[in-house]
């Protein structure tokens, strides 16, 4: 899977998971069979919630007893602003915990890869973290502008879906069964003797 072919997919893509299925897919292709996606949390400032593939058991299960407090990697791409190599950002200065997290990320086989930052239109920031190589050249012969591109088409889908999930009506089942039936081309006037309500009363469902 090419670059063009997968940020068409995920243009296309109607739910989060299909969007993450062609990333995830794309990025294997590049060499990284590990994707974590991480956005700052809506319920707990401050926090990120991350969502991950890929990623050896162990690891997973450490970070989320504990590991998740020392993590460095989202808030140091998002000041940076740029792609990073995880090798640098492990290889800079940390604080103690910070040092801790990278160690246990090594202790459990995560190998080099790449920090890429993302934005939303409105500002809403995402970070993908791509690691798990199948062999070391991958790094050096990596194409960064377009890993990025690509992990930038999934974050704007993703905040585009989410955007539509909240924007999306909720219609009352009286609502969507008179759509229904204009959907099948009934008239108001039929679609009252259904109902057995009166136009009016059907014409001022439909409106807005």
């Amino acid at each position: 899977m090419d670059d063009s072919q997968a940020i068409r997919q995920i243009a296309a893509a109607e739910d989060e998971g299909a969007v993450f299925a062609v990333a995830r897919a794309f990025f294997r292709t590049q060499g990284f069979a590990a994707l974590s996606y991480a956005r700052p949390s809506r319920t707990d400032p401050g926090r990120s919630e991350v969502t991950s593939f890929g990623f050896p058991e162990g690891f997973v299960a450490s970070y989320r007893e504990r590991l998740a407090e020392y993590d460095p990697l989202p808030g140091l791409a998002a000041r940076a602003g740029r792609p990073l190599r995880l090798v640098d950002v492990a290889e800079g200065r940390l604080t103690g915990n910070q040092q801790l997290f990278i160690d246990a990320a090594r202790e459990h086989g995560l190998t080099d890869g790449f920090l890429l930052p993302t934005f939303g239109p409105r500002q809403h920031i995402a970070v993908f973290s791509i690691t798990m190589i199948d062999h070391e050249d991958r790094i050096a012969h990596a194409d960064v502008p377009i890993l990025h591109s690509v992990a930038q088409a999934t974050h704007l889908r993703i905040d585009q879906l989410a955007s539509e999930e909240v924007e999306r009506p909720h219609l009352a089942p009286r609502e969507i069964t008179i759509l229904h039936w204009i959907a099948r081309g009934k008239s108001n006037e039929e679609i009252a003797m259904i109902l057995g309500n009166k136009r009016p009363t059907i014409a001022t469902d439909v409106l807005p």
